[in-house]
């Protein structure tokens, strides 16, 4: 039987996963001229090509699909094999790549991190800070962190706390303009937005998504911290998880206003890639973060 390098391998699926080298490159901190080589000197190991390069796309050969499938099989047992050895050990190593949202990632989730590597001080952890949804198969995302309504049904979500939201406005913008005091008054209102949720998500209004779509915004950005900002300087009224307003609401620098229609609270959730295994650093990690982040 030809003997493999494991790590050619690991390059192989990671260019399938990922659809690029340039891609993979960076998820496994190589260079993409060294990705090509690993592939290519898998494929002269194995005798076949695995993969068709073209300037502007990879296709996978039958070959290389048939390949691919077992070998994914293949790291799955020896992830599960690890997991058991380290279990017995109670320690874990290795690299944990994690996505969060910018403004929760720098509020909750960068200053629980260092006790969780103090627990595991062989396990590293790269933390991705940003407002958009990544792709967890392309960018080789162990774990992400997200808040809100799920929609994509090939990830496993687990629940580890909860967030509450306020309308709020500064109190110059208030007695210049007036306090709502029911939502039917906010198309008279200056706006602010989240504009990476829809409008009805976001000012739905216990489910009515047409109020939420009736409205018109002052500012829209995809970043709640410079919504606040924009709130705090009289532009207009935001609705803002309290967590990135709390502060602003205790000096004053903000009023919350029509608490009795605030929405419900908003789940946040571990998403990781559905695989029947789940390795050991991402099971802990979960379950820290559960108990560390809870409800804010």
């Amino acid at each position: 039987m030809q003997k493999y390098n494991l790590p050619d391998i690991q390059a192989f699926l990671k260019v399938v996963e990922s659809g690029s080298f340039t891609r993979a490159a960076l998820q496994l901190n190589a260079s993409t001229a060294a990705v090509s080589r690993r592939v290519s000197a898998l494929e002269g190991a194995l005798g076949t090509r695995l993969l068709n390069r073209t300037t502007r796309q990879l296709r996978l050969t039958d070959a290389g699909e048939q390949y691919a499938d077992d070998m994914q099989h293949v790291m799955m047992a020896l992830e599960e094999a690890e997991y058991k050895a380290q279990r017995t050990s109670q320690e874990v190593r290795g690299n944990l790549r994690l996505a969060a949202p910018l403004s929760f990632g720098i509020e909750r989730i960068a200053p629980v991190l260092p006790g969780f590597l103090k627990r595991h001080p062989k396990l590293n952890i790269d933390l991705q800070l940003e407002d958009r949804r990544t792709d967890l198969f392309a960018e080789g995302i162990d774990l992400a962190i997200r808040i809100g309504k799920l929609e994509d049904s090939t990830l496993i979500a687990t629940r580890i706390g909860e967030i509450s939201k306020a309308y709020c406005a500064s109190p110059d913008y208030l007695r210049e303009h007036g306090e709502p005091r029911h939502p039917s008054e906010l198309p008279t209102h200056r706006l602010l937005r989240y504009n990476l949720i829809t409008a009805g998500d976001e000012w739905g209004f216990g489910g009515d998504i047409s109020q939420g779509a009736s409205l018109a915004w002052q500012l829209s950005a995809n970043n709640g911290e410079a919504l606040r900002e924009a709130a705090i300087r009289g532009l207009g009224i935001a609705i803002l998880p309290t967590f990135i307003v709390m502060d602003a609401l205790r000096d004053g620098r903000l009023k919350e206003i029509m608490c009795k229609y605030t929405q419900g609270l908003t789940g946040i959730y571990a998403v990781r890639a559905s695989r029947q295994f789940t390795p050991a650093k991402i099971k802990l990690l979960i379950q820290y973060l559960r108990e560390k982040i809870n409800r804010f």
